[in-house]
């Protein structure tokens, strides 16, 4: 899918989340520490648009990280990048709830496409990458979905922070920035 103008002109500003749709629930209070420690370097760093999938797991959590941090840095904007209309059909009622109050919260939404094709994940997850220049992932199983989407990241040659790894984000957040 083609970059808009608007979209290419955007892209050093945009970072993009994707991760694993379970997440450790021993884990989850240090992951949220370390993904807001990362979202504030990166606004640091000139990142004001975030794109997220909106998936069960580590998209939702990235999203609402960011509305977090937008609550604080008005410049701040959240992007979905939803793979099919249908994603929520088969979710448990409670983050069914949750992705409907980040909808609603969201600055964009493109919906990719309106019913669920095998390979619409992959789609979404392309068109994150090729609109972000920055990846911010959640990676701890070397296959499926967030395994792709980081090896594709990498081979379009865009840096990647994999926040299940707590001593890169502490090297990637004490890091100088020269503005």
């Amino acid at each position: 899918m083609l970059l808009t103008s608007r979209e290419t002109l955007m892209r050093p500003q945009t970072a993009c989340f994707t991760g694993h749709r379970q997440l450790d629930q021993n884990e989850l209070p240090a992951l949220v520490m370390r993904l807001d420690q990362v979202l504030n370097k990166l606004y640091e760093m000139g990142y004001r648009r975030f794109i997220s999938g909106g998936a069960m797991g580590f998209d939702l959590l990235a999203a609402e990280r960011v509305i977090q941090l937008r609550n604080r840095c008005a410049d701040v904007s959240l992007i979905l990048a939803l793979p099919c209309a249908t994603q929520t059909q088969s979710w448990p009622v409670a983050e069914g709830q949750r992705y409907e109050k980040i909808i609603y919260a969201a600055d964009e939404t493109h919906v990719l496409s309106s019913f669920y094709f095998s390979g619409c994940m992959m789609v979404r997850n392309r068109f994150m990458v090729d609109r972000s220049s920055f990846v911010v992932c959640y990676l701890t199983n070397a296959k499926g979905g967030t395994a792709s989407t980081a090896a594709y990241a990498m081979k379009q040659e865009i840096p990647l922070l994999n926040t299940a790894m707590p001593d890169a984000c502490t090297a990637f957040c004490q890091r100088i920035t020269s503005v």
